[in-house]
């Protein structure tokens, strides 16, 4: 038995993140939403919902649709993007969180850089080597793919770019999977998503040598 594998690990802290999105343009479409949940073996010790303020906002209605957008809730709730940022930027540099997310390394990570460029930072991806991305595992363990540890995130954008119409790697399709509880009509909005990828997570790392 290999006692060095994460799901023996009750010590580990992990940090789920998702964002909300105007579009899905990967050079120029903000974030209007980050949420993060701070989680411990089954525990959820903090969670985050936070709204980011933009001036010109522009939220297609198809992307309002899907997420539930309301820009009469989003100006009370959204707070400046740099004091945003700061409190997501605690945890995201933070080494003693492993980063977990749904699509993150093809989506959100560069979510977060456009967010960086719109407050006046440069890129920084330091922080990609930390990231466990379920819908990587969702691929590997579709096909058997024995985990690269000694290179784990090169392993993990190897497979985001492996297609296989076979595999449903969706976060509905892995909630589905695992029958887990969930409520359809709340996926897409961050918080909800968070937790529930987390639980994927929970679910995935007894399925693969992680």
């Amino acid at each position: 038995m290999q006692t060095d594998l994460l799901r023996f690990d009750k010590q580990q802290k992990y940090v789920t993140w998702d964002f909300e999105t105007e579009g899905l343009n990967l050079v120029n479409s903000k974030p209007w939403q980050i949420a993060w949940t701070v989680s411990q073996g089954d525990k959820t010790l903090e969670k985050f919902d936070i709204y980011i303020k933009w001036s010109d906002l522009k939220v297609s209605e198809g992307a309002a649709k899907v997420t539930g957008f309301s820009y009469e809730y989003y100006e009370r709730k959204a707070i400046d993007p740099i004091e945003a940022f700061n409190l997501f930027n605690k945890y995201l540099y933070d080494p003693q969180y492993k980063l977990i997310g749904q699509n993150i390394l093809g989506f959100d990570v560069y979510m977060l850089n456009i967010w960086r460029k719109l407050i006046g930072l440069k890129s920084d991806y330091s922080f990609v080597d930390r990231i466990i991305d379920t819908r990587c595992l969702a691929m590997a363990i579709a096909k058997q793919i024995p985990v690269q540890k000694d290179d784990l995130i090169s392993w993990q954008y190897r497979l985001l770019n492996h297609r296989d119409k076979k595999v449903k790697a969706s976060q509905l399709a892995l909630l589905k999977k695992y029958e887990i509880p969930f409520d359809e009509k709340r996926l897409h909005d961050a918080i909800y998503d968070c937790v529930m990828t987390y639980k994927i997570f929970k679910k995935q790392l007894f399925e693969i040598e992680l």
